[in-house]
């Protein structure tokens, strides 16, 4: 009897060591998600504390992803220089460094050329209707997220961090104004700068106000929020108004190893944040805009509307800027005829 009870005793125990271990996620089938468990990513802005990236654009997109996925998706907050470099943050999404970032075309145009379309092109996206179609309407999105996969990278969305304006220490009526100045811009306001002959300055946004106060630079292309936010007021006498684009192209990314490990389900959840975050943080940014330029006309900023013929030559240039990146970039020639297919139907919508 002692013994059968022994062995009983055995057959017990070893159920209850295999029931723990099934629980626990024993055996193969516990690799794929449950469904239900939380995720906590690190997510990395490229913009420090100060300006909007950082203060308003990451929170509410982060915010929204959380409360898409009912809170199965949660943050730790990094500022730029914590994890990696703000330049660096694309290369560490692809090693799987970070899990997040909010990032900008020129920092990933290093390994995914892409990137260069993404940018868009001086003085075609005049609003947020115009930028959404092209995006979700006319395939840019699932152009860019095909390419960032490429790079192990996750495309979540692209944002507009305000008006990306030209702003000087001299007036600009015509592109002959430009000619001979040193102007802070990148990738493909950099080539604008070229073709109507000023001169481009790499320069990071921080470096901005020393750059314009000692006359390393005359001008600089930007999100006028900084205006106020980075108080380049103070060394600024002139805004060109329309402005390069309706705004700073920003983007939100997942390293691709963060992103496969979210169910389908969540993943179409997080797709849908990242969508209604386009709006969201448009909304955001042209009310920090207008309080920055009612701020900076009350120092005494200009802002020049520059129109008809004078305007066209900016136009123009944008043409050239297109044509000059398509040269340099073949391999995201895919990426320019989409912004040339939206382009001509946009300008037929609007006859």
């Amino acid at each position: 009897m002692k013994s059968m009870k022994k062995v009983l005793a055995l057959v017990l125990a070893l159920a209850l060591v295999m029931t723990t271990f099934v629980a626990c996620g024993g055996g193969e089938e516990s690799s794929e998600p449950s469904g239900d468990e939380v995720y906590t990513f690190k997510v990395q802005c490229a913009y420090p504390p100060g300006d909007q990236a950082y203060d308003v654009h990451m929170p509410l997109i982060c915010d929204l992803i959380t409360e898409y996925t009912d809170g199965q998706i949660q943050w730790e907050y990094y500022q730029p220089g914590a994890i990696c470099e703000p330049g660096q943050a694309p290369a560490s999404l692809s090693k799987g460094i970070l899990d997040a970032a909010l990032s900008a075309p020129n920092d990933t145009a290093a390994i995914v050329p892409a990137a260069y379309a993404e940018q868009g092109i001086p003085f075609w996206w005049a609003t947020a209707d115009q930028v959404y179609s092209c995006f979700y309407e006319h395939g840019m999105l699932d152009y860019l997220r095909e390419e960032y996969a490429k790079a192990n990278i996750y495309y979540g969305a692209w944002h507009g961090e305000g008006g990306y304006m030209l702003m000087t220490d001299f007036p600009v009526a015509t592109v002959d104004d430009l000619k001979g100045k040193k102007v802070r811009a990148s990738t493909s306001y950099a080539t604008l700068m070229n073709i109507v002959g000023g001169s481009p300055v790499q320069m990071s946004g921080g470096d901005i106000y020393m750059g314009m106060k000692l006359g390393t630079i005359d001008g600089y292309i930007y999100s006028v929020a900084e205006l106020e936010n980075s108080a380049l007021k103070e060394v600024t006498t002139d805004v060109m108004i329309p402005a390069g684009c309706m705004g700073a192209p920003c983007n939100f990314l997942f390293s691709m190893d963060a992103w496969n490990s979210l169910t389908p389900e969540l993943q179409e959840k997080v797709n849908e944040a990242l969508e209604q975050s386009f709006w969201d943080t448009t909304a955001a940014a042209e009310e920090i805009d207008s309080v920055a330029i009612e701020a900076a006309k009350a120092y005494g900023v200009n802002f020049n509307e520059v129109t008809g013929a004078e305007l066209d030559a900016f136009y123009a240039a944008g043409e050239q800027v297109l044509a000059d990146l398509e040269a340099q970039y073949p391999e995201a020639q895919k990426g320019f005829d989409i912004l040339k297919a939206w382009k001509e139907a946009d300008a037929a919508a609007a006859e």
